[in-house]
Parts: structure tokens; C-alpha cells; sequence
């Protein structure tokens, strides 16, 4: 191993670590006073570090958003990779309505969920960013949908109501500053049973 690796490695895990800690700052920033109301200087200070080292990791708000749509799709990619997991579509079905509600019901999810869809109706760059993230879950969801049956040409739209039931479902409980209980699991599931008529499988 040459001499100035070592060291390359150490200033490339400070690089993420301090990446990290402005994307998990920023976070904090737009739950708390909003992506309209937050500005560099302000993620700046709360993170306590120079609104120029800032720059150096991100050259503006939008570069942040864009870390924050990169983690999204890693996160939602796990929840696919877990119901992939399963051998029956139903199971997969039960599995991506309570992974998905329990995402998107975490308080600071459901916050930022609501900051980043208000900033992507003024904004078609941001709303392109969390596009392919919603791609991907109406995909996985409408591929399980046609196992347990429907059609394919149908198994689309009904895949992106259900998503738009489980968002709305989890935005509820978690705009409340509460973690979901297993009640509300368990309801939402029940629900997207019978819309897909699986009650009782």
C-alpha cells in the first residue's frame, strides 16, 4: 500500500462524514422552518461549519434536495428488496403496504414529504428528482397486483391508488408527531385486501 493511501482513505471518510452531517442538518432545517424559508446560511450555522465549506459539498439548496431524492430511491429500493423477498404475492402485498406505510409515516418523512411536494409544484427540476422513486413503487406494486390475478393493463392504475392511499394513510398519523401503531398497520392492510379483493386469501 502506497504512503498517501492511508491518508487519502481518512480524508475520504471525513468528506462523507461531513456530507452526511450537512445532509442530515439540512433535513432538520426544512422539517423545521421549511425548504422555502431555509437558506445555505442557515444550514450553515446550524450545522457549524462556514457557509463556504458548505459550498464546497453543495453548491446550492437544490444540490441538497437532490442528495436527499439519491437517499430516498436507496431507502424505497430496500423496501422493494424486502418484498421481493417473498414467495406469494399476497405476502409481498402485505409486506409493501407496511413498509411503505411505516416510511412514509415517520414524522420527520411525513414533513419533509409534504416541504418537497409543495417545492416540486413550483419546481419541475425537484419533482423529476422523486419521479423515479414513484416509477419504481408503482412498478413493483403493479407487477404483485398481477400475480395475485388482475389484469395488466389494469394492475398500473390500481397500484398508484393504493400508493396514493398508503401516502395519504401515513401522512395523517405522521403529521401528528407520532410513530404508527400496529392498529393502523393492520387497518391499511385489511383495506388494500378487499380494494384488491385478497380478504380472506
Amino acid at each position: 500500500m502506497e504512503d498517501g493511501e492511508p491518508k487519502r482513505t481518512r480524508r475520504d471518510a471525513t468528506t462523507r462524514a461531513r456530507r452526511a452531517l450537512l445532509i442530515e442538518t439540512a433535513i432538520a432545517c426544512f422539517v423545521e422552518q421549511g425548504i422555502a424559508r431555509t437558506g445555505m446560511r442557515d444550514i450553515a450555522k446550524k450545522a457549524g461549519v462556514s457557509v463556504g465549506n458548505l459550498y464546497n459539498h453543495f453548491p446550492g439548496r437544490d444540490d441538497l434536495i437532490a442528495e436527499i431524492a439519491r437517499i430516498e430511491t436507496a431507502d424505497l429500493a430496500d423496501v422493494v428488496t424486502q418484498v421481493a423477498r417473498c414467495a406469494d404475492a399476497h405476502d409481498a402485498i402485505d409486506s409493501f403496504v407496511e413498509s411503505y406505510f411505516l416510511y412514509c409515516a415517520d414524522p420527520i418523512s411525513a414533513v419533509l414529504t409534504v416541504e418537497i411536494t409543495s417545492e416540486a409544484l413550483r419546481n419541475p427540476a425537484i419533482d423529476a428528482l422523486f419521479s423515479g422513486s414513484r416509477a419504481l413503487l408503482v412498478d413493483t406494486l403493479a407487477t404483485l397486483i398481477t400475480g395475485c390475478g388482475w389484469r395488466e393493463t389494469q394492475a398500473p392504475a390500481q397500484a398508484a391508488l393504493i400508493l396514493d392511499t398508503i401516502e395519504g394513510s401515513a401522512l395523517r398519523v405522521g403529521l401528528t408527531g407520532e410513530k404508527p401503531g400496529k392498529r393502523d398497520t393492520k387497518a391499511l392492510i385489511s383495506f388494500v385486501r378487499r380494494a384488491l379483493a385478497l380478504e380472506g386469501n
